[in-house]
């Protein structure tokens, strides 16, 4: 049986591997602000709190109109509840 330090030393090194995981696995990853936005070598850059976010320009363009649709219909939703919401209010 290993010592308190062998058994904590080797449950470091589990977590560590788990931890390495879950970065590899994760998925999403949530933009709140960009803070710098730039063009190099046919990608555009994306700087958040996060990290860098890199597009390929050419698949990026492609699917602009399909992001702006979606932009605009959430606004729109988004516009529709806030408007509800303050004609609520003046009701009262």
């Amino acid at each position: 049986m290993g010592t308190s330090k062998d058994i904590l030393t080797d449950r470091i090194y589990e977590l560590e591997q788990e931890v390495k995981q879950l970065k590899k696995n994760k998925k999403h990853i949530y933009v709140h602000e960009t803070e710098t936005i730039w063009v190099d070598c046919g990608e555009l850059h994306l700087q958040c709190e996060q990290g860098n976010i890199v597009f390929n320009m050419q698949t990026l363009f492609n699917d602009l109109p399909t992001i702006i649709n979606l932009c605009i219909k959430e606004q729109e939703t988004n516009k529709k509840e806030i408007l509800k919401e303050i004609s609520l209010l003046t009701k009262l």
